[in-house]
């Protein structure tokens, strides 16, 4: 009987333990953030890489700031991958607001030569972010979606000729 509540007495010990250190994210308070491409402007380029500075504009639908410590996000365009950001620029969300970071990536040259063949003037260029956002409290994951040009809007460009 004794063997019996030390056997319970540990395994309630041990859930306990994992709740508290593994899932932190789990005790936030309020909802995620949305995280939203605003721009993807090109920089330094070499044969096997190339830079880019991603624009995210993170908005806070919460009634309390929220202290952004670092972001780890992939962006996709046009369902393809184009490069993985990771940044650790310190910021804070006002409450029932949103504030803009900027993160410089690399990817490869290759893949930006492959994005730019496959896409055609009369096709909207999407993207996909995934990723997770690291506040002091916990990480807060998300998923968002949304057209960065429209159908058309590069009519006079070479790839829709």
């Amino acid at each position: 009987m004794i063997g019996q509540m030390n056997r319970l007495r540990v395994v309630a010990g041990l859930l306990a333990a994992l709740m508290v250190s593994g899932c932190a994210s789990w005790m936030m308070k309020g909802e995620p953030p949305e995280v939203l491409v605003t721009n993807v402007t090109p920089l330094e380029a070499s044969a096997f890489e190339q830079r880019l500075q991603v624009d995210l504009r993170i908005r806070n639908p919460n009634d309390f700031d929220l202290a952004v410590t670092g972001i780890d996000f992939r962006l996709d365009l046009n369902g393809n991958r184009l490069a993985r950001g990771l940044g650790n620029k310190e910021l804070v969300v006002p409450r029932l607001s949103d504030a803009v970071t900027s993160v410089e990536t690399s990817t490869s040259t290759l893949q930006v030569v492959r994005q730019l063949l496959s896409f055609s003037g009369n096709q909207s260029l999407t993207y996909h972010l995934t990723g997770v956002v690291h506040t002091k409290e916990g990480r807060l994951p998300f998923d968002s979606s949304g057209v960065l040009l429209e159908k058309g809007a590069l009519s006079g460009s070479p790839a829709a000729q």
